[in-house]
């Protein structure tokens, strides 16, 4: 009888651990569950603060905008030269050193690629816009949910600029 007793302390002990383990477990998941929870939303506010640096160009702007933009966009790819899949391609259509349909433009360049092209592209279009003239600005989101390209259409003097240009 003596031997029975022990066994079920035993067992009780071993069925005691069982239970602290598995209540262990559940707290861990719980808490990493919510830490998980967190960094997507700071990723999500990471994506956002990204995106504002250009989603406040878009619509009308003047040639000076436009050329912010690009001072934005020239600092962003200085910010991001490891991460080029964070530099956004431009192109314009319209500026003095093109023809009025031709489309000019700064692509991002490769990965471990050197930013000086896509540096020097930016300013000669920053160089060819005038101040005096308005443009349209359309700025899109690439799947990764940050912004991907940034298009600026020339607006003839009469347009409204409140339709996106063909």
């Amino acid at each position: 009888m003596e031997n029975a007793s022990k066994a079920l302390i035993i067992a009780g002990a071993i069925l005691l651990s069982i239970l602290i383990i598995a209540i262990g477990m559940f707290v861990y998941n719980s808490a990493q569950s919510t830490i998980n929870d967190s960094l997507s939303q700071m990723s999500t506010s990471e994506k956002n603060a990204f995106n504002s640096a250009f989603t406040g160009y878009q619509g009308n702007q003047t040639g000076s905008q436009v050329k912010s933009l690009l001072g934005d966009l020239i600092t962003n790819s200085a910010t991001y030269a490891e991460e080029t899949g964070k530099i956004v391609n431009f192109k314009i259509t319209g500026i003095k050193s093109t023809a009025p349909e031709e489309e000019k433009g700064a692509n991002r360049p490769d990965p471990g690629a050197s930013t000086n092209d896509y540096v020097n592209t930016l300013n000669s279009i920053k160089n060819a816009i005038e101040n005096k003239h308005t443009y349209w600005v359309v700025v899109n989101q690439g799947t990764a949910g940050i912004v991907d390209e940034i298009f600026v259409y020339y607006n003839k003097p009469g347009d409204t600029g409140t339709s996106t240009p063909s």
